[in-house]
C-alpha cells in the first residue's frame, strides 16, 4: 500500500508545484495598470543606470579591456534609450 500512495503524493505534489507555472493566466491579470508599468519601467531605467555605473568603474578598474568596455556600454546605452522611449510613451498616454 505504501508503494502506490507515495508515487501518487509525489506526483500530486509535482502537479501543484507546476501548475501556475504551466496555466495561462486570465488576460486581465496580464495587463500591469498604468501605474505599475510605469514603475516597472522606472526601476529597469534605475538598473540599467546601476549598471552602466559599474561597467564604467570596473573599465576604470582594470577589470575590463577597451573592447569589452565599448560593447557593455553600447549594449546598455541602447537598453536605456529604449526604456526611456516606452517611459515618455506611456506618460504622454495617461
Amino acid at each position: 500500500m505504501p508503494q502506490l500512495i507515495a508515487p501518487l503524493l509525489f506526483i500530486a505534489a509535482i502537479i501543484y508545484v507546476a501548475y501556475p507555472l504551466v496555466s495561462e493566466r486570465a488576460p486581465e491579470d496580464r495587463e500591469e495598470s498604468g501605474d505599475s508599468a510605469q514603475e516597472s519601467l522606472r526601476d529597469e531605467k534605475d538598473e540599467i543606470i546601476s549598471s552602466l555605473k559599474d561597467i564604467e568603474m570596473d573599465y576604470r578598474m582594470g577589470k575590463l579591456s577597451l573592447q569589452d568596455y565599448t560593447q557593455l556600454r553600447a549594449d546598455f546605452e541602447r537598453r536605456a534609450a529604449d526604456v526611456l522611449r516606452r517611459l515618455e510613451e506611456s506618460e504622454t498616454n495617461d
